[in-house]
């Protein structure tokens, strides 16, 4: 006979496809209830929509009513799956304040009011835990909590978006348009029927800003953090890019730079010496750089409905026995730029224009490749420089590439 020793009543918020990965995975939670030692038991979910199919199948209180949800049970844990900032912002901020603990996988809320949630956590000794808001299945934000907690860090960087990802690794390895790609990751589930927010790089930039939080101590602003997406890469500059070995990827990135953050999310081509040019797929890949670890790369799932539930469960189980964390925010300040190399992308009837800017700036072309549409130049990067054409970042290193062209040596001058 089993005798726990008190029951954990859970409220879930939301149930969408993580919210209903979740319940699950607390349905059949009898591991971590060994581990714990107490019965979990699931006593109410709040929904949107209570006519939706998979609300229905559970056998806990569904409600749409908030109220109703709230008087149901005193709960000892809330998870919230429901995304955007509102009305989950007031949700969580009823309950933390409450001193129950808040899980979510809401990386938006996380990004733009984690510093206050955080803030309200605090002073009601309860604790606000967002390991499923960044990369999935990859426990990234935990191991920075603890496993890192007094290492010094000065970069983080990785792909953090599955949906861009798996496009990009298709029209790079098997030469498809973006529409294409993007049709295929539709069809196959790895897409939102409205993807702006990957296409667009906002998913990869909340994700880098939380990830830029737990390495540095401070929450950053919009402001500090720049964004790109993949809506405006031209096919031809990926066929380019391959021509030269590169491969295109969403990278997302921030470092301590003088006395503040920086960073940002941006397209940009990785040599073949680069580990991330080898996470395809909708795999997502996080680098951590510090003083004296090096870099530690983790891979895994950056998705997906059993993968982001595990992460949020885990998430609970850790804090449930860990209530406390504190973490050295020493890094150490980075100098120069993460890349070195820019691939500028310029159509035929912008080179008389590239030419003479090349001659005005007194840039140097390292190497050229021509294309029915267009150009690709590598040039170095150089302080204060402003690029009047599209160009991409290039991380690792450019001596290792394919040799594709001879130089143009009359028009470029000796380099």
């Amino acid at each position: 006979m089993e005798v726990w020793l008190r029951m954990i009543r859970v409220g879930l918020i939301g149930y969408g496809t993580v919210g209903s990965g979740v319940y699950e995975r607390l349905h059949r939670a009898k591991e971590l209830e060994n581990i714990l030692g107490d019965h979990i038991e699931v006593k109410a979910i709040l929904v949107k929509d209570r006519q939706k199919q998979r609300a229905t199948q559970t056998e806990v209180n569904v409600t749409t009513d908030w109220e109703q949800f709230c008087l149901t049970a005193d709960y000892d844990v809330i998870f919230e799956m429901i995304g955007g900032v509102e009305p989950a912002y007031s949700y969580t901020t009823y309950w933390l304040k409450k001193g129950v603990p808040v899980f979510t996988a809401n990386k938006k809320l996380v990004a733009e009011k984690g510093k206050e949630l955080e803030n309200i956590a605090s002073q009601a000794n309860t604790y606000y835990g967002y390991e499923a808001s960044v990369a999935g299945g990859i426990p990234i934000v935990n191991i920075l909590k603890a496993t890192l907690s007094t290492t010094t860090i000065s970069r983080v960087f990785g792909i953090l978006n599955g949906t861009t990802n798996y496009i990009l690794t298709e029209m790079t390895k098997h030469n498809r348009s973006l529409t294409e790609a993007l049709t295929d990751a539709e069809q196959k589930g790895y897409a939102e029927s409205d993807p702006s927010d990957d296409l667009d790089g906002y998913d990869s930039w909340y994700k880098i800003r939380i990830l830029s939080r737990l390495c540095f101590g401070d929450w950053s602003t919009s402001l500090q953090f720049s964004r790109k997406g993949i809506s405006d890469i031209e096919d031809w500059h990926v066929e380019i890019g391959n021509k030269f070995g590169f491969s295109i990827k969403l990278i997302a990135e921030a470092y301590r730079h003088v006395n503040t953050t920086v960073g940002g999310v941006y397209p940009a081509f990785l040599c073949q010496s680069e580990q991330l040019n080898y996470v395809n797929g909708v795999t997502n890949g996080v680098f951590i750089e510090g003083e004296h670890v090096g870099q530690l790369l983790f891979i895994g799932p950056g998705a997906g409905k059993e993968a982001t539930a595990n992460s949020m469960v885990e998430d609970f189980q850790f804090h449930h026995r860990i209530v406390k964390w504190e973490r050295s925010f020493s890094s150490t300040v980075l100098h120069e730029h993460p890349y070195k190399h820019l691939l500028v992308c310029l159509t035929h009837e912008e080179r008389e224009h590239a030419l003479d800017w090349v001659k005005e700036t007194g840039c140097e072309v390292l190497d050229t490749f021509t294309h029915h549409e267009g150009e690709g130049w590598i040039i170095p990067l150089r302080n204060q420089m402003e690029v009047p054409f599209p160009f991409y970042p290039i991380y690792g290193d450019v001596s290792l590439r394919k040799r594709v062209k001879e130089l143009y040596s009359a028009q470029f001058g000796s380099i």
